[in-house]
């Protein structure tokens, strides 16, 4: 059976997000883990303002390719002009009012982690997913001695996740 350019394109791109929900689901655990020492050796080779741009142009980043992906995907201006309503406060300006810069990391990688969750799973395992990886991740952290757990951080990850299903559920939506 041949398999033409175009199913083989999907079967790639479906694996493309397949790896990059898996390197997130590493990714964030790993986070927890490690981030503090990671984040003591960022912190001494840059500054916080560095440090506050390089979050800032890696969230503008997701945000650009999240777009284009809409577009991609035949999402019209009026999808695009919904998304860009909601999606630019919540990635870009509700991270800079946060007062510790390593806190908008949250926002990255659980807005991607709902965005490829609902690209690869119906709605509700999307939501699931989303949701329990936000609280997991806190829990995780409660059992570390460096590190403390929070609800609001929980809230955060929640918001970011759910930010990230509903953005790839307005893009998917025909």
């Amino acid at each position: 059976m041949r398999i033409r350019e175009t199913e083989m394109f999907q079967m790639s791109g479906k694996r493309g997000v397949l790896w990059a929900w898996l390197f997130l689901l590493v990714a964030i655990p790993s986070m927890s883990v490690w981030g503090r020492p990671l984040l003591g050796v960022m912190r001494s080779l840059l500054s916080m303002e560095w440090l506050a741009l390089l979050m800032f142009v890696a969230s503008l980043m997701a945000l650009a390719a999240g777009i284009s992906w809409v577009r991609r995907n035949g999402g019209g201006y009026r999808t695009g002009l919904l998304l860009s309503a909601w999606i630019i406060p919540l990635f870009l300006v509700l991270p800079l009012t946060l007062p510790v810069v390593e806190e908008r990391l949250h926002f990255l990688l659980f807005g991607g982690l709902g965005f490829f969750s609902m690209l690869l799973f119906s709605t509700p395992v999307a939501l699931a997913v989303a949701v329990l990886g936000a609280a997991l991740d806190e829990l995780l952290q409660w059992t570390l001695p460096d590190r403390v757990g929070d609800w609001r951080d929980v809230g955060f990850n929640a918001v970011a996740a759910l930010g990230g299903v509903t953005a790839a559920w307005l893009g998917r939506r025909r």
